[in-house]
């Protein structure tokens, strides 16, 4: 018996994967998962988030350059009444490009932030 698992192990590696987590726990399926639950204390709405959260969950901002462009659409949103009354009559294309340039220098840009 030992030796045909043994075998289809070698043939499977999620099996082999599988077999050796059981052999190794002393916790499987439900028992593993009311042993976890155990473990964390999240009593109320926050609790239960802060249990469920994968990564740091702190202020700390990883990766700001992914929200760049919505970041870029609220500045120039923000900025374009300023830019028209600055410079009346010129066409959208030229607004979004001196916007553009004023974004480029914008301490708002995540671009221009220190790294920590």
């Amino acid at each position: 018996e030992r030796k045909a698992r043994e075998e289809s192990a070698n043939s499977d590696p999620l099996l082999a994967n599988t077999d050796d987590m059981l052999r190794n726990s002393d916790l499987a399926g439900r028992s593993a998962n009311l042993a976890s639950a155990e473990a964390t204390d999240a009593s109320g709405i926050d609790g239960a988030l802060s249990a469920l959260s994968v990564g740091g969950g702190g202020a700390d901002d990883e990766h700001p350059e992914k929200r760049m462009k919505a970041l870029h659409r609220a500045f120039e949103e923000r900025m374009m009444p300023e830019m028209k009354r600055d410079f009346p009559g010129l066409r959208k294309a030229q607004y979004q490009e001196k916007i553009f340039q004023l974004w480029k220098k914008s301490p708002e840009n995540p671009m221009n932030r220190p790294t920590a």
